[in-house]
C-alpha cells in the first residue's frame, strides 16, 4: 500500500507541473478571467455523467468476470472496481491489475486468470474511444487516417494476445530472463483468459458497453466546454478529447499527465478556435472531472477494500 501512495503522490506532483505549464501557456490573467466566467452550476451534471460512465464500465467488468467464471459478492466487487480507479494515474491504466490482486484475496482466483480482464478493458476502452474519435473526424473532415491506424494497431494487438504461438514464444523468452522466468507457469492461464475475453462476441459486447460509457464521458466533456463558453459542436469536442486521451495513453506517462493536457489545450486553440485563457481553463476542468475525480473515487475505494479485507482476516482468525 505504501508504494501505491507514493505513486499517487508522484502523479499529483506531475499534475501540478502540468497545470503550471498550462498556466504559463495561457497567462495567469487570461486564465483567471476565464475561470471567473465559467458556469459552475453545470459541475453536478458533469460529475453525474462521469459517474454513470464508471457504472457502465463496472457492468463490463462484471461481464468479463462472469465469462471467466469468477464469483465475487457484488458489494465487494464494486469496492474492488472502484479501488482500481486509483490506478487511473498509472501508465496506460495498467496498474488496475490491482483489482486482480484483490480478487485473488477474496475468491482465491489467480491473478493470471483475471489480469487479462484488465487488459481487455484497456483494449475495449481504446476501441470505444476510437469509434467516437472517428465520428468526429468524419463529421468535420479532420482526417481519420491517424485514428484508423490506431484501430488497426489495436486489432493487431488483439491478434497477438489471442495467438497461442506468440504466447509460447513469450514463454521461451521469459524463461531466459532473470526474475521474469517466474511468470512462465502463469502464461497458460493468461493466454486462455485473453483468448476467451477477446473472442469476437465478447469483444463486440464489451466495445458496445465501452462506446456507451465513453459517450457519457464525452457528453460530460462537452458540458465542460459549454460551461467554459465554447461554441464548438459536440463532435468537435469529442474529436479533441479522443485524440488527447489517446496521446496521453500512448505517452505511457502516469495518467497521460502532461501529454493529455498539452493536447487538449493546444487543440482547443488550433482546432476549436478558442482563446488561450478559456482553452486552458477548459483543460483544467476536463482533467479534474475525468482523471482526478476518478483517482479520488479510487482512493475511497482503496480504503473500503482495505477495511473489507481486514474484517475478513479478523473473521477467519476467530474461527
Amino acid at each position: 500500500m505504501e508504494r501505491l501512495w507514493r505513486n499517487l503522490i508522484l502523479a499529483l506532483a506531475l499534475g501540478v507541473a502540468a497545470f503550471v505549464g498550462i498556466t504559463v501557456f495561457a497567462g495567469l490573467e487570461e486564465l483567471a478571467a476565464a475561470a471567473a466566467g465559467f458556469d459552475y452550476s453545470l459541475i453536478p451534471a458533469i460529475l453525474a455523467l462521469v459517474s454513470l460512465s464508471y457504472v457502465g464500465r463496472f457492468v463490463r467488468w462484471l461481464y468479463y468476470l462472469r465469462l471467466l467464471g469468477v464469483s465475487v459478492p457484488l458489494g465487494t466487487n464494486a469496492a474492488i472496481f472502484t479501488a482500481g480507479l486509483s490506478m487511473t494515474v498509472s501508465p496506460g491504466k495498467l496498474g488496475e491489475v490491482l483489482k486482480s490482486v484483490f480478487i485473488r484475496q477474496v475468491s482465491g482466483d489467480p491473478v493470471a486468470r483475471t489480469a487479462p480482464a484488465v487488459v481487455a478493458e484497456r483494449v475495449t476502452d481504446g476501441t470505444g474511444m476510437l469509434v467516437w474519435g472517428l465520428l468526429g473526424a468524419l463529421a468535420f473532415s479532420f482526417g481519420p487516417g491517424l485514428l484508423i491506424f490506431f484501430l488497426l494497431f489495436t486489432a493487431f494487438g488483439v491478434a497477438v494476445l489471442r495467438s497461442k504461438r506468440l504466447s509460447l514464444l513469450a514463454g521461451r523468452l521469459l524463461s531466459r530472463v532473470p526474475l521474469l522466468w517466474r511468470l512462465v507457469p502463469h502464461l497458460h492461464d493468461f493466454h486462455a483468459s485473453s483468448n476467451q475475453l477477446l473472442a469476437a462476441r465478447p469483444l463486440t459486447v464489451a466495445t458496445a458497453i465501452s462506446f456507451l460509457s465513453w459517450g457519457l464521458e464525452c457528453t460530460a466533456v462537452y458540458l465542460c466546454s459549454v460551461a467554459a463558453g465554447a461554441e464548438s459542436p459536440f463532435l468537435v469536442v469529442v474529436f479533441i478529447f479522443a485524440i488527447s486521451s489517446i496521446a496521453g495513453s500512448l505517452s505511457m506517462l502516469p495518467g497521460g499527465i502532461g501529454a493529455a493536457e498539452a493536447g487538449l489545450a493546444v487543440m482547443f486553440v488550433t482546432v476549436a478556435g478558442m482563446a488561450r485563457g478559456p482553452a486552458a481553463a477548459l483543460t483544467f476542468v476536463i482533467r479534474l472531472a475525468t482523471l482526478w475525480y476518478a483517482t479520488a473515487l479510487g482512493v475511497v475505494g482503496l480504503l473500503v477494500v482495505r477495511a473489507l479485507l481486514s474484517g475478513r482476516e479478523e473473521a477467519e482468525a476467530t474461527k
